[in-house]
């Protein structure tokens, strides 16, 4: 018997043929291979911002990008760098998805990001702890609990309608693509 291993596709950041041009350019103002660097950096409320540098291209690097660190990787993997106006600009391209549960109050969406690396279940007195774009919009919207873990988001809420779907799909995408650390309050 043969057993075939199979790797999960590792999702790499794309860099759209603009940002490779200027990566070029920059490379033959210096006279040596350029790399980005990327990181991401924090504001005091968490509030993640991409911010890209040129550096000089290592012999054992391949590839157009260099992270400050690890994290950035896996958290920025999923977007897309582009080069527009003299600026490079990052998109997430969040995806989030609502899917069907067995319970009529329980209702199921599913991201490609992390909304947590750990297990989190709040009662709606608890949601104070969250981000304040989160609180607000579970509290507005009549959310009685909430589970989050990976790229999972359960919300119990009595009476879901379209239009509260739609605020609570907005509010997500908003604080996913400002690449929190985290779902708490800091």
């Amino acid at each position: 018997m043969i057993w075939f291993s199979f790797k999960k596709k590792k999702e790499k950041l794309r860099i759209s043929d603009e940002a490779k041009k200027r990566i070029l350019e920059e490379s033959n103002r210096f006279g040596k291979p350029q790399i980005l660097l990327i990181e991401i950096k924090r504001n005091q409320e968490g509030l993640g911002a991409v911010f890209v540098g040129f550096s000089e291209k290592e012999l054992s690097e391949t590839g157009d990008v260099r992270w400050v660190r690890k994290d950035d990787e896996f958290l920025l993997s999923r977007g897309e760098l582009q080069y527009e106006s003299g600026n490079f600009f990052f998109y997430p391209n969040v995806d989030l998805e609502w899917k069907k549960t067995s319970h009529t109050n329980i209702h199921k969406l599913v991201a490609n990001y992390e909304f947590s690396k750990e297990p989190i279940y709040l009662e709606s007195e608890n949601f104070l702890r969250l981000r304040p774009i989160l609180y607000e919009c579970f509290h507005r919207e009549g959310v009685q609990s909430l589970f989050f873990k990976g790229k999972l988001c359960q919300l119990e809420i009595p009476d879901l309608t379209k239009e509260k779907e739609e605020i609570i799909s907005e509010v997500l995408l908003t604080f996913l693509s400002s690449l929190y650390s985290s779902p708490w309050k800091e």
